[in-house]
């Protein structure tokens, strides 16, 4: 019967448009994808293996923490950093490599992919035309030729039947083109973050070379002159007290109007941990350095919360906004004070500093969110320790200026065009009234 031979021809159109994604068009390139697949593992297994040599050498250098009285205990902890640092390295370079070839695993199927999606929409379309011409002309040919109403009406139910199969293969198509995109948008964020990658690496390398200099500089001090090393801490104690003593003057000197309700009240967890690893040194306030040497800080309190950090660790914004300044005091001979320092404007109304790091990763007017990286910790500027100092501010009331502007004709920094954030005393807030508990 014709009806049957029909039937069987739709059969075929359908079996035909279903088959194009049924089996694999370029069994060579998923080849290279199960390839890509095996590099990509091994790339994951290396990455595993750094991160348990870096906590061995993070450890390491905790260990060393607060022994800095000793220039071969110094040395040591900056042999660890720099084997630290030397391996972050590493790691980051196998963690582009796992996401490069990621990146080329993705692009391949997403090329499969589209290949396969023009073939089946060339096989739907051509199918749906046919079946249409098909039930058009034959329609009268299966009234005459159906034996009852009911064998008719049968195979009117079967051709809607092969409609409806076509029909949800052109549904299937449109979630491989959800898919697709979803991919593309997933190939665009990884390219985003292997930038973000490339740029902590980078920072890295200063961070090894920042290291390795220091370490040189104490190499070039033997262990019979452990007095002329503890010379050079005090120095830099007095340093540090001129530096916060040209700041308190200048401070005291600031007076600007907050409103109280333009940032939060404090309350734990408003900000998040610039850091993975929480070591605190020095807390805000009265801590047992600032009330025995109430002459550093003009009052008996510190001006921000300290953590032992080694150098290169990477140093998160603790919440949302935007870069507002960054500078590096010691980029001026004879301005000894915060190194390499970032200023973060917040949504709520809260200001972060963030001082001593060794490299930068923001540019100014950059919009940040909580949790990214921003810069990488150090040891620069007025510091007897690698540690990272976080100041909160009031938004309302810090400002940056050059040092020379606010005390014209004065030493160190106010000599040079040094830059820095100031305050009025009261901006000051209490880091870890606003941290998460520890």
């Amino acid at each position: 019967m014709l009806s049957k031979k029909f039937n069987t021809a739709l059969f075929c159109l359908v079996i035909a448009s279903v088959g194009y994604s049924a089996f694999p068009i370029f069994p060579t390139r998923a080849e290279t994808v199960n390839e890509l697949n095996e590099q990509i593992e091994d790339y994951a297994e290396k990455i595993k293996q750094i991160d348990r040599e870096i906590e061995e050498q993070r450890k390491l250098i905790q260990t060393t923490a607060g022994k800095a009285g000793e220039i071969q205990t110094q040395i040591n902890s900056l042999n660890a950093t720099r084997n630290k640092l030397t391996k972050d390295i590493t790691r980051t370079q196998d963690v582009i490599k796992k996401s490069e070839l990621t990146i080329e695993k993705l692009g391949i199927e997403i090329t499969d992919k589209e290949s396969q999606l023009e073939n089946i929409q060339k096989g739907l379309s051509s199918s749906m035309r046919d079946l249409d011409k098909k039930s058009d002309a034959n329609i009268l040919e299966l009234v005459f030729d159906s034996e009852s109403i009911s064998e008719f009406l049968a195979q009117v139910v079967e051709i809607q039947k092969f409609k409806e199969i076509l029909i949800d293969r052109k549904y299937s198509l449109l979630n491989i083109n959800r898919e697709l995109s979803d991919k593309k948008s997933s190939e665009e964020k990884t390219k985003e973050e292997l930038e973000k990658e490339r740029l902590i690496l980078a920072g890295q390398h200063d961070s090894v070379l920042l290291t390795q200099k220091e370490k040189n500089g104490l190499l070039a001090i033997t262990k019979s002159e452990q007095k002329t090393y503890e010379q050079i801490l005090a120095q830099k104690e007095a340093q540090h007290a001129q530096f916060e003593a040209l700041v308190r003057d200048i401070e005291s000197k600031i007076k600007i109007l907050i409103d109280p309700t333009s940032y939060p009240t404090a309350a734990k967890s408003i900000l998040s941990w610039p850091l993975d690893s929480i070591i605190i040194t020095q807390q805000f306030g009265g801590s047992d350095f600032a009330k025995s040497n109430p002459g550093i800080y003009g009052r008996a309190y510190h001006p921000g919360t300290d953590f032992g950090v080694p150098v290169g660790s990477k140093v998160k914004s603790v919440q949302s906004g935007k870069v507002r300044d960054f500078g590096n005091t010691d980029a001026y001979p004879g301005c000894y004070a915060w190194g390499k320092w970032l200023l973060i404007d917040h949504d709520n109304g809260l200001t972060s500093l963030y001082a001593h790091l060794s490299s930068i990763l923001v540019e100014r007017g950059q919009s940040v969110s909580v949790g990214e990286v921003v810069a990488l910790s150090g040891n620069t500027g007025v510091s007897t320790g690698p540690h990272l100092h976080l100041t909160i501010y009031a938004s309302q009331g810090v400002k940056v200026g050059q040092y020379g502007t606010y005390k014209p004709g004065g030493s160190g920094c106010a000599a040079t065009a040094a830059t820095g954030p100031f305050a009025d005393l009261d901006a000051y807030l209490d880091p870890m009234s606003y941290l998460p508990s520890l």
